[in-house]
């Protein structure tokens, strides 16, 4: 994917055009993409990846260094912190030290990330999350899906399958990322609102796999009633849930007698194959190939010392303030077996 920002004449223009207001977002964007051909040549991009222990997030880095690389960005060696929050911190220490004039960051702890923001800010070097948000420092722009209405999404279609009533395994994400916590939070909110009756077991996994898988276990071999279970990391959690469910005899296709309702987030190649194949009911896919265009776009507007309004954009979302942030809530799709095969979906481009 190439990411289409700025050509040589409309930098100027746009700078003409921006010199003296702050734009909404709507009319900001408008101007970022028209008849832009590439990047400015100078810019250095660093990124820090909070693990790489998933295919969701290798895939994202892959996409994000791809789309960079062909709009003529430099870009540094991608760091890893493996989920350590304080070898982040340190990792984004040395991509400043690297001569990085902006970065991309994916936290792997939404506040231990904020002295590195703190850092970034002292160095003039403007930070944009993108997946997952920091809570608190200045990130100059996270970008993100609105993950509480993707708990939400996800509760109402378990609440139709249960017919308001019955028990769900809830596999939490990492509380410590905000991500984990508006996962659940709009799960469980819309449940206790709109399915009072239904029963909700929470585990959580913090982001690994053995722990999903453990946690599984223990509920599916102890629970007879259990109506769904709903995944807040497919690419985390689905390959574990379905082996637990199979050893346990208790892993039926879709529409069979005593299927366990399953829904996902994420929508990786393997979800996506399950719910065509009738294991998996549905997912809600992230829109990854929106976090790579709109956080490049995001890095040549802070490079170019762009700003923004709140409100909502172009593109079907909303920028809003968060924590002293602003953020830009892109949508997330709910997919059925309806449209599995919907090559617009990341899932189903992903090599």
């Amino acid at each position: 994917m190439t990411t289409r920002l700025f050509n040589s004449s409309s930098i100027n223009d746009f700078r003409a055009f921006t010199s003296k207001r702050i734009l909404a977002p709507a009319v900001l964007f408008a101007v970022l993409f028209a008849g832009a051909e590439h990047m400015c040549q100078a810019l250095t991009l660093g990124y820090s990846a909070g693990y790489l222990t998933d295919p969701f997030q290798a895939i994202e880095v892959n996409k994000t260094i791809e789309a960079a690389q062909q709009a003529g960005i430099k870009t540094l060696p991608v760091t890893n912190a493996n989920g350590d929050a304080g070898k982040q911190v340190t990792d984004i220490h040395n991509l400043v030290g690297e001569g990085a004039q902006a970065i991309l960051v994916m936290p792997a702890d939404s506040e231990a990330i904020v002295p590195a923001l703190s850092f970034a800010n002292t160095k003039k070097v403007p930070v944009v999350a993108i997946d997952n948000a920091t809570a608190g420092g200045k990130a100059y722009m996270i970008v993100r899906a609105n993950n509480i209405k993707m708990g939400e999404d996800a509760a109402a279609a378990v609440a139709k399958a249960l017919n308001g009533k019955g028990v769900v395994l809830s596999l939490m994400g990492d509380q410590a990322t905000a991500a984990g916590r508006e996962r659940t939070e709009g799960f469980d909110n819309y449940i206790k609102k709109n399915a009072p009756e239904i029963r909700i077991i929470e585990q959580p996994t913090y982001w690994k796999t053995d722990k999903a898988v453990a946690a599984a276990q223990t509920i599916v071999s102890s629970t007879p009633g259990l109506g769904a279970i709903y995944m807040q990391s497919d690419s985390v959690m689905l390959a574990g849930v379905l082996n637990v469910l199979k050893s346990a005899n208790k892993l039926t296709k879709v529409g069979e007698p005593n299927h366990i309702y399953l829904i996902s987030i994420d929508g990786t190649p393997l979800a996506l194959q399950k719910i065509r194949d009738g294991w998996l009911d549905a997912l809600i896919s992230q829109p990854v190939d929106l976090y790579v265009k709109y956080g490049l776009s995001y890095v040549q507007a802070a490079v170019d010392g762009k700003k923004f309004d709140t409100g909502p954009t172009d593109h079907q979302s909303e920028i809003i303030d968060y924590q002293g942030s602003p953020v830009d809530l892109l949508p997330a799709r709910l997919v059925t077996p309806a449209d599995a095969t919907d090559n617009s979906l990341w899932g189903n481009q992903a090599k």
